[in-house]
């Protein structure tokens, strides 16, 4: 509603008579007997109405969707920067594993789990603090906890003992985790729905880009001395620090309930009327609301065939992305006799995948845009499914090509166009199996997204741990191969959901307002 910074007597006088007359409005339509009895009722429905604080029109300035078209970007970029971190912490750990084995005497399983847990750690975040964002706000849900896994990052760099190194890495992994997840709310925040999906890529272009570059930066500074992986952590953690608090100073709230209720507390301290509130001012934040929406709620919605076939396909193709990061140094390293440093440059293979395919994400948004005028403004989930039906073949096809291009005997060319094809595949298919939940759960969005994020590290938590058993045992061709055909046979996913979605998102109880 509109209101003044400050208000005059003259203004409470004309308030409190407008308020009189409204009171004797509602009165005479209340039959004589019952008026007495009805008047609380009546007085405190229109001092809500009356007090209900909201945005001032569908222009209003206040509102992150009317910003401009710089502070959205720059917004965008700096949680995308949050988001990178965890990301980036994930995989630079990685080429440190055998200089930790050998340090700690462990064998190379144990060190690993400096990464399994990690990812463990980030699947279970978005569980805790995305009530945490909806109570308080973006700001407070993601950049405090993740200013907190940096100090998590330097207890796993002065860590004596293998022990430390490992609770750590799961600790940062999971205040790591609030980022990921709470970012995505910040962009439906501030971008609307025909620019979102454009906004998404870059901000995955970012993200993306930490994954897959992380493993150089890890090599490089694990070639630095005995200690070099110490300085790994050191990085992740001053990062961590830098980033969080640059957000924290030049970012502005962007989640529309609170912003409503820091408006109404601005006007009962300047007009003190303390009538005026939010909706959000009438939320209790319960621990019977957190088990529900975000504990109970994902898992019961993975019972669904829509969630279960989503998030299966989607959390296997962030496991193969992972697998990208140990498969190389095996096929580069091993097999090539490359160093370690060079053995990983191989992975700008998948970081141009990943461009190539959120170009083709960004020309099928003109058809999706389209689809939702032609639609009433609703939206189209089956229409999220258009890129992944043409691309979901090159996951497969990319491993096999890579598998069997993997000797020594190849051109090194070979097996890096198998990784950019896959990775081409992983994106395409990873956004679209997000899309496609986010449009056919809207009303329970933050719960698909919860279910996705942990299916998805769970997946990406265990490929670390039998991929280079997995190799050795079975040889590079045959543990590609492997996983080529379980990617096959995950291929009639989206053929099927774009022919049956429609009427298997009708028998849902979860998505029935959308059919």
């Amino acid at each position: 509603m509109s209101t003044a910074s400050s208000l005059t007597d003259e203004d409470y006088t004309a308030g409190a008579r407008a308020d009189i007359e409204k009171r004797a409005a509602a009165l005479e339509k209340v039959p004589s007997g019952a008026a007495a009895g009805s008047m609380g009722d009546e007085d405190a429905a229109l001092a809500g109405n009356d007090y209900l604080v909201s945005f001032d029109g569908d222009d209003d300035p206040d509102c992150p969707l009317n910003w401009s078209f710089t502070r959205k970007c720059f917004t965008t970029f700096l949680y995308a920067a949050c988001t990178f971190g965890p990301q980036f912490s994930s995989s630079v750990y990685g080429p440190t594993v055998d200089e930790i084995s050998e340090k700690y005497n462990v064998g190379q399983e144990v060190a690993t789990l400096g990464v399994s847990l990690f990812i463990l750690g980030v699947g279970f975040g978005p569980m805790l603090f995305a009530p945490v964002s909806e109570a308080f706000g973006r700001k407070i849900g993601c950049l405090v906890p993740f200013f907190i896994s940096g100090l998590f990052a330097i207890g796993a760099a002065t860590a004596s003992n293998i022990e430390t190194v490992i609770i750590m890495r799961f600790f940062q992994g999971l205040f790591g985790g609030a980022p990921v997840s709470n970012s995505g709310g910040v962009l439906g925040d501030i971008w609307r729905p025909a620019a979102r999906a454009t906004a998404l890529v870059f901000y995955a272009f970012v993200v993306g880009g930490s994954t897959t570059t992380s493993p150089i930066v890890g090599a490089a500074l694990d070639t630095t001395g005995p200690d070099g992986w110490r300085w790994s952590q050191y990085l992740c953690g001053i990062y961590a620090f830098v980033v969080s608090i640059a957000a924290g100073i030049f970012v502005k709230e962007t989640y529309h309930p609170v912003i409503l209720a820091q408006k109404a507390k601005r006007l009962r301290l300047t007009t003190r009327n303390w009538a005026y509130h939010a909706q959000h001012d009438e939320w209790e934040f319960t621990f019977e609301e957190i088990l529900t929406k975000h504990l109970r709620r994902p898992f019961a919605m993975l019972g669904t065939p829509i969630v279960i076939c989503m998030c299966t396909y989607a959390a296997f193709a962030f496991g193969i992305l992972y697998f990208g990061t140990i498969a190389m140094p095996i096929a580069f390293e091993d097999l090539r006799g490359w160093s370690p440093l060079l053995a990983r440059l191989p992975g700008i293979g998948l970081f141009l995948g990943i461009v190539f395919g959120g170009c083709s994400i960004i020309y099928a948004g003109r058809r999706y845009t389209a689809a939702v005028v032609a639609n009433g403004g609703k939206a189209v989930p089956e229409e999220r499914l258009i890129v992944m039906r043409y691309t979901t073949f090159c996951m497969p096809v990319g491993l096999f090509i890579f598998g069997w291009t993997a000797d020594a005997k190849y051109p090194w060319i070979a097996p890096v166009i198998g990784i950019t094809i896959m990775s081409i595949g992983f994106f395409t298919v990873f956004q679209g199996c997000l899309n496609y939940l986010v449009d056919s759960f809207s009303t329970y969005a933050a719960s698909a997204i919860a279910t996705t994020t942990f299916t998805r590290s769970c997946f990406a938590a265990a490929f670390p741990l039998f991929g280079r058993i997995m190799f050795n045992n079975l040889t590079v061709p045959w543990g590609a191969s492997l996983l080529g055909f379980v990617s096959l046979g995950m291929v009639p996913i989206p053929f099927l959901f774009y022919k049956y979605g429609p009427y298997i998102r009708s028998k849902n109880p979860y998505s029935m307002h959308m059919s």
